[in-house]
């Protein structure tokens, strides 16, 4: 019986996800050597988790949860907390300049809520509601409170800030690109050409939502003919590849994915705040 399992390789630490508690530790030794690490059997300790059903997505590594929604969820209460405990500089309006409190929401509130956002994938409704998310803790800065009302165009304007979901999109792309300028024979490109030969082999049905489901409804929103809409197959992959080695072919695609993306925020842009 064949076991499929997905190897996550950090610092000298290796996690396994697998259907199995089986660990073929010989095999592992000789895989692990690809990536410069040299188990010592002797000095291994190992740690057995089972986790049942969905329970796995709430598993935290290098920082972030496995799982893309509970991720963001934990990156939204993170980013508040970080946002609360600076809450005597955002209503000093008259003794901190706007422009300094903005520098340190970028810096240390920001950065936290986008912390490895180039791996999520989102559906639409959940982008919104980051948008939405994004948009009240500018309100913040802003020391705009109720009854105040301000539309969310005035509210980026304001801010020198986009829609949360634009940054998203384009550190999900600039992610993409650099894995797709990588040789053929790295870990990133060869993952994902068994994953495109794996899913040819699949029956047909609606797909869950994954970084490839999210990159693929990216590509299919553009309306640029010049440039490829599909992202279903090794040679949709391989095309790809080809637009990425040229920077100044890629910056095209890219910024006919951007446009696409900000004409769809730009009804929830000129709607009105609170």
């Amino acid at each position: 019986m064949a076991i499929f399992m997905v190897v996550l390789a950090y610092a000298d630490d290796v996690d396994f996800v697998s259907t199995t508690d089986f660990v073929d530790v010989e095999t592992i030794q000789k895989e692990l050597e690809d990536f410069r690490l040299n188990v010592d059997t002797n000095k291994t300790a190992y740690t057995l988790f089972q986790k049942d059903g969905e329970d796995w997505k709430k598993v935290r590594k290098v920082g972030s949860l496995l799982g893309d929604t509970e991720d963001t969820e934990r990156r939204k209460q993170l980013s508040n907390l970080a946002l609360q405990k600076l809450s005597s500089i955002w209503i000093r309006n008259d003794k901190v300049k706007q422009v300094t409190r903005l520098n340190l929401y970028r810096a240390i509130v920001k950065s936290i809520l986008l912390y490895s956002c180039g791996t999520w994938s989102l559906t639409k409704q959940e982008e919104h509601k980051l948008n939405t998310f994004h948009r009240s803790q500018l309100r913040t800065i802003l020391n705009i409170k109720y009854p105040t009302v301000i539309k969310n165009k005035a509210v980026y304007q304001k801010t020198g800030e986009t829609p949360i979901s634009l940054t998203i999109l384009e550190s999900r792309w600039r992610l993409f690109c650099h894995i797709l300028r990588q040789a053929i024979n790295t870990p990133p490109i060869i993952a994902m050409t068994k994953y495109f030969k794996m899913e040819g082999s699949k029956q047909r049905k609606r797909p869950k939502t994954s970084i490839v489901t999210t990159l693929r409804r990216d590509l299919k929103s553009h309306n640029n003919n010049h440039w490829p809409t599909r992202l279903h197959s090794i040679k949709d992959l391989d095309h790809l590849c080809d637009i990425a080695q040229n920077r100044s072919d890629w910056k095209h695609l890219m910024t006919a994915i951007y446009r696409s993306a900000q004409a769809e925020t730009s009804v929830d842009v000129a709607a009105d705040g609170h």
